[in-house]
């Protein structure tokens, strides 16, 4: 496989292919575009393995697409299953040799009876994130849109269950791969494909500011939720590397002007540590958000070799006290599937890694 200019191994994989795309492929092979959308409704939607299941397309056309286009681009390697909440993590092999995780997360912590899947985006990530686990792995390149897609073809089919909701938290910053994260999204949208609702698909920023600015333009409805983790700019320098080229400030005073365009709030991250949870942190949370469409996502640092002190629950209820009389949403993720290395900060796609 050869890496082009986005450092994304090319290789012809039918799942890197948008419906345009694919129409235009079965065009010039001298059959009916409308068959991409069966291709696409059997791809996703029944989610085979193999092009010969595709019975309602004709034999010339599944041999054409057998010859030039792989359908799964990831290796099934392993599968974990929480003994503490039942998260279930998975292990997969690209197709030149580098490893990712997804996670199938039970009810995400609500009462609606979510299922979710958090994909990864990239091999590794570049932002240098100190309590991030794949941050340690640097960065090696971005997925295809294939291999995003792949994984919830993967982890539905290994899990026999359907998920509803979709997250890009795992590996990697989705905005450092912006074309591939937003094409595999819209893929999931197809009424034809998952059929995943925009609001029921999440994309997770560090707050990479061209970016973040180019999806509000674009109108892109799928959630968004930015990582802050601290009010002050010399504090979050040290945990998010980040800051020193896209400030948290500018980010606020984008949300503060030109919010995105879906329906639901935009998602505060917060990874709470010891010394972070203070009055003074709960004081500067409120002044840098007042407006309604915020909504704050407080998270427990998780164990790792990080090096940074966890928070106590004492500091983390009285955090949250001081933090009530703010006028938007407030709420805890607790860690699930921490037992197996699959909690917010800990994938990492090192293979066989054992929890202890």
């Amino acid at each position: 496989m050869k890496e082009n200019d986005k450092g994304v191994h090319s290789a012809a994989g039918i799942k890197d292919l948008s419906i345009g795309e694919a129409e235009e492929v079965i065009r010039l092979c001298g059959d009916k575009p409308y068959k991409a959308r069966q291709l696409f409704n059997w791809l996703y939607e029944r989610n085979v393995e193999s092009y010969d299941s595709m019975t309602d397309l004709s034999k010339s056309l599944r041999f054409f697409l057998n010859e030039s286009y792989h359908i799964s681009p990831l290796i099934f390697e392993e599968r974990q299953i929480s003994a503490l909440d039942g998260t279930e993590k998975y292990l997969f092999r690209t197709r030149d040799g580098n490893f990712i995780e997804s996670v199938l997360i039970r009810n995400d912590g609500t009462d609606d009876g979510r299922l979710t899947v958090c994909v990864s985006s990239q091999v590794g990530c570049a932002m240098g994130c100190r309590f991030c686990q794949t941050a340690k792995l640097g960065f090696i390149r971005n997925l295809s849109p294939g291999e995003i897609l792949d994984q919830l073809c993967q982890v539905r089919r290994l899990s026999g269950l359907r998920n509803n909701n979709v997250v890009f938290m795992g590996m990697g910053e989705p905005f450092n791969n912006y074309d591939n994260v937003i094409k595999a999204a819209d893929i999931m949208n197809y009424t034809f494909g998952f059929h995943i609702s925009t609001r029921r698909i999440t994309i997770s920023t560090c707050g990479i500011t061209p970016a973040l600015e180019r999806y509000i333009e674009e109108k892109r409805m799928y959630n968004l939720a930015i990582s802050l983790n601290d009010t002050l700019p010399e504090k979050r320098v040290m945990y998010m590397p980040v800051e020193k080229k896209y400030p948290i400030s500018g980010i606020c005073s984008l949300l503060q002007h030109s919010l995105p365009h879906s329906k639901n709030r935009v998602t505060i991250e917060y990874v709470m540590r010891k010394d972070n949870i203070g009055e003074d942190d709960a004081k500067r949370l409120k002044k840098m958000f007042r407006y309604s469409r915020i909504k704050l996502n407080l998270i427990p640092l998780n164990s790792g070799d990080h090096g940074i002190e966890l928070p106590e629950q004492k500091d983390i209820e009285k955090f949250m006290e001081n933090l009530r009389i703010m006028n938007i949403p407030i709420s805890i993720r607790n860690s699930l599937g921490s037992d197996i290395y699959g909690a917010c900060g800990q994938l990492s796609g090192i293979r066989y890694r054992v929890a202890g």
